[in-house]
């Protein structure tokens, strides 16, 4: 048990300095911390509207060359990436590696009307969708987003407020006493009471 408590007590010691190093790098964050939570919080924010632009362009470029067929979904596939077999008009059978645009509700092994863009034939959606299927999603994600944002934000905010306000109250404090001399004569020694300056 002891050999243990001395294990215990080595791997802490040698933990120590990198941790304290590791603080000390992250002190200066750490009061910028309600800048730097919005700014990651704008930084996502235009992370998601870029989707929505991606989706329009690959739609713009589909709707300018447009090819239209039947595919099998495969298995395999899931979440966006869900995996169509199709025939082009040209009869070159294809599977997307990227799978298929706007799979909401496909299940392996349905048939499905596709369009492509008939110059990339990689660029595939499910046909009678858009990029305006990913506004209500994008539109959730930004709403807990900010949900959990602005107010993370205002919380360490008013938290960094307070540090400050105590720190001021602190040095108000050291200041008077300065001021007051704390009993003190001119030459350092502390005056008795009822004794005047020689």
């Amino acid at each position: 048990m002891t050999g243990l408590r001395e294990l215990a007590r080595r791997a802490v010691a040698k933990a120590r300095p990198p941790a304290e190093a590791a603080v000390a790098l992250l002190r200066p964050a750490a009061r910028k911390a309600p800048e730097i939570v919005v700014a990651a919080g704008l930084v996502v924010s235009v992370l998601l509207g870029l989707v929505l632009v991606a989706a329009a362009r690959n739609d713009a470029h589909i709707d300018a060359s447009i090819g239209r067929a039947v595919g099998e979904v495969l298995e395999g596939g899931s979440g966006p990436h869900v995996y169509v077999r199709f025939t082009t008009a040209e009869g070159a059978v294809l599977t997307p590696e990227d799978g298929v645009f706007y799979p909401r509700g496909l299940e392996p092994g349905q048939l499905v009307r596709v369009e492509y863009d008939r110059t990339d034939p990689e660029l595939v959606r499910v046909a009678g969708r858009t990029w305006t299927e990913g506004l209500v999603p994008v539109a959730l994600g930004l709403l807990v987003l900010w949900a959990v944002v602005a107010p993370g934000a205002w919380a360490l905010g008013r938290a960094r407020r307070r540090r400050e306000e105590a720190v001021a109250a602190r040095e108000a404090w050291t200041v008077r006493d300065e001021d007051r001399g704390d009993g003190e004569r001119e030459d350092g020694e502390p005056e008795m009471a009822g004794a005047g300056h020689r």
